[in-house]
């Protein structure tokens, strides 16, 4: 009797490791899933980010852009300024000659 008793351990015992084993079968599956979802969802926050990266750097192209643009403008601007005030300047010259003159 003393060997079914051992016997019937034995099989309860399996029984129990068989449903643990079971039991960490499903979690490691269901870890399994998780981790391909968030490997996915890694992906596609790389990729997002690659792209907010590449739009960054196109921004900042076209604001260096900008700023030469601008930079330029301001110095036409000066140049144009200086060029006017060197026609008014003659033009206030010419006409003191002719008032002078007369």
């Amino acid at each position: 009797m003393v060997d079914l008793a051992k016997y019937e351990t034995l099989i309860s015992d399996l029984g129990k490791l068989e449903s643990q084993v079971e039991i960490l079968k499903n979690k490691y599956a269901d870890t399994v899933g998780r981790n391909k979802e968030l490997e996915v969802s890694l992906n596609e926050i790389q990729q997002d980010k690659n792209i907010l990266h590449q739009k960054i750097s196109e921004m900042e192209s076209e604001l260096e852009e900008t700023k030469l643009k601008s930079e330029e403008k301001t110095k036409l601007n000066s140049e144009e300024r200086e060029e006017i005030k060197i026609k008014i300047r003659n033009l206030i010259s010419r006409i003191d000659k002719h008032l002078s003159s007369d």
